[in-house]
Parts: C-alpha cells; structure tokens; sequence
C-alpha cells in the first residue's frame, strides 16, 4: 500500500512531517500554476490518479 509521503509530489511541512502538503501542476488554456491540498504521510495514495513513485 502506498502512502503520501512516497509520492515525488508530496512535501512536508517542517513543524509537523506527519503532515504535508500535495502540489501538483495544473495547465489551463491561458497559465500554468501550481495547486497544493493539505494531506496526511500516511494517507493511502493506492488509489490516487496523480501518484508518482519518488
């Protein structure tokens, strides 16, 4: 089962690395940006479509 904190995109915040942030890059027809989620290490990424092994 993989976790969070497994996945290239997932980065801990330094008071709390139980803790992260999910960033991903999102294109749209006029700008490129970046889109953070607030997520847990150890949430179960098995079914997350944008999982990347690190």
């Amino acid at each position: 089962m993989p976790t969070c904190k497994e996945c290239k995109k997932f980065f801990p915040l330094e008071e709390d690395p139980k803790k992260g942030d999910c960033v991903q890059r999102v294109v749209d027809p006029r700008q490129a940006f970046y889109q953070a989620k607030p997520v847990e290490a150890d949430r179960n990424a098995a079914s997350c479509p944008s999982f990347e092994k690190r």
